[in-house]
């Protein structure tokens, strides 16, 4: 496993993964409030919108990003092998366990409001299945379990290959056909992950490097949106696709741009420490905010879309400081210890 020089750590130090961080909560929480063109959930807007096609422009970085940053994170806090237990151990309690309360609230209240994802076939599905906005935490448990063991085990000697491996993948349309825990999501979401642990582990190269570097990605962000241009042309909606050459491109490119390119916003700081229960609970919030303004008669797309992604983050916020005032709540809400550890970096977790 790469130890980092102190001149190297310092200058992973100034990395904007907060605000990199940041941007993608917002972005994901404004998708949930515009929802998908067909699947009925939020406002559902066709093209020609704009709120359309930003949504659909964004789909090949919103969860990628965040993988990103988790393999980002992950690398720069190397785990030795007689570690390697307390270490998935953390990574139960951090994700798995505010998860399954989040999942099982979410489920409660699709019954009460008589939605879609109500209706299930079995008790456990939506805590093993791809199940509504959580498959990410499922399949992201699965990259730590597996991924995570193999890399600790042996000293990061299966990086590069498993990068590759999933890249190609993802570049040829390859993905896991069962939906259990997520995994018909993980080939995706694996190479991003393997790609930000890179990034840092190889931030040396990075450095020395980082115009040539940048070029690329910028390159590959370039060919990838054109290749999304062309396809809006001949469809009239941007490539729902995620696993194809034209998501590796954009997605790879503006994950790499944007760590190399982004100052840190102190402004937008604070919210990284909020992201994983953001992820978590936003859910209920823009449920909710939609629901009341469609009640009030509330009929600006816009509008709907600015006070729900404000809500959708605003709830969860409040929630984590309420929460973190009782242990129980610390552990099964947020899913933290009951006397946090002070840590150097941000914390490695998915969203």
């Amino acid at each position: 496993m790469p130890k980092f020089s102190l001149g190297r750590a310092e200058s992973l130090r100034h990395l904007p993964i907060e605000t990199v961080r940041a941007i993608a909560i917002l972005v994901l929480v404004s998708f949930h409030v515009i929802g998908g063109p067909e699947n009925g959930r939020g406002l559902a807007l066709q093209y020609p919108h704009p709120l359309r096609y930003y949504a659909d422009l964004l789909i090949d970085i919103r969860m990628p990003l965040f993988a990103f940053i988790a393999g980002a994170v992950y690398a720069l806090r190397p785990v030795k092998v007689e570690k390697l237990g307390s270490f998935l151990a953390g990574k139960f309690r951090r994700l798995a366990l505010p998860g399954i309360t989040a999942i099982t609230l979410f489920v409660l209240m699709s019954k009460i409001m008589n939605t879609p994802d109500g209706v299930i076939e079995h008790p456990w599905d939506p805590y093993f299945r791809d199940y509504a906005i959580y498959w990410f935490l499922q399949a992201m448990l699965v990259i730590f379990l597996v991924y995570g063991t193999l890399d600790i085990l042996t000293h990061g000697r299966v990086l590069m290959p498993a990068l590759i491996i999933s890249g190609l993948a993802v570049a040829f349309g390859y993905g896991l056909k069962t939906d259990i825990m997520g995994m018909n999501h993980l080939t995706q979401l694996l190479f991003y992950f393997l790609l930000g642990i890179v990034f840092i582990r190889q931030f040396g190269f990075v450095a020395e490097n980082r115009r040539a570097v940048l070029v690329v990605a910028l390159a590959a962000m370039a060919a990838g949106l054109a290749m999304n241009i062309n396809v809006l042309m001949q469809t009239g909606a941007f490539s729902a696709q995620r696993l194809d050459l034209q998501s590796l491109l954009f997605g790879a490119g503006t994950c790499v741009t944007a760590f190399l390119l982004l100052p840190r916003l102190g402004w937008l700081q604070w919210l990284g420490a909020y992201s994983l229960t953001i992820y978590l609970y936003h859910i209920f919030a823009t449920s909710g905010a939609r629901r009341a303004m469609e009640a009030a008669g509330f009929s600006s797309p816009w509008l709907q879309v600015l006070i729900g992604t404000a809500a959708g983050i605003a709830f969860p916020v409040v929630l984590q400081i309420l929460a973190k005032r009782w242990s129980a709540t610390r552990l099964l809400v947020l899913g933290m210890r009951d006397k946090p550890a002070i840590r150097d970096v941000p914390a490695a977790h998915p969203a």
